[in-house]
């Protein structure tokens, strides 16, 4: 009988955790990754455009220059 018990509560756990909801939290981007984005996209696009400066100093602007040149890659086939 114990063992009944526990077999029948996780089931009945395992079923209530499946229907919990996720909802995903939505990505803010700082102005400056935007920056980087913009950027990186046309340097994709095939003009090459970085502010230096904002690259070395600002990981965000970094990090949005190296998105930017990923995404836009027309080459990139999605």
């Amino acid at each position: 009988m114990k063992i009944l018990n526990v077999v029948l509560m996780t089931v009945v756990l395992l079923l209530l955790n499946a229907c919990t909801s996720s909802t995903a939290t939505p990505v803010v981007k700082s102005p400056s990754f935007e920056r980087g984005e913009k950027d990186g996209c046309t340097t994709a696009s095939g003009a090459y455009t970085k502010d230096s400066d904002a690259f070395n100093a600002d990981s965000e602007y970094k990090n949005g220059w190296f998105s930017g040149r990923k995404n836009c890659n027309p080459a990139q086939v999605k």
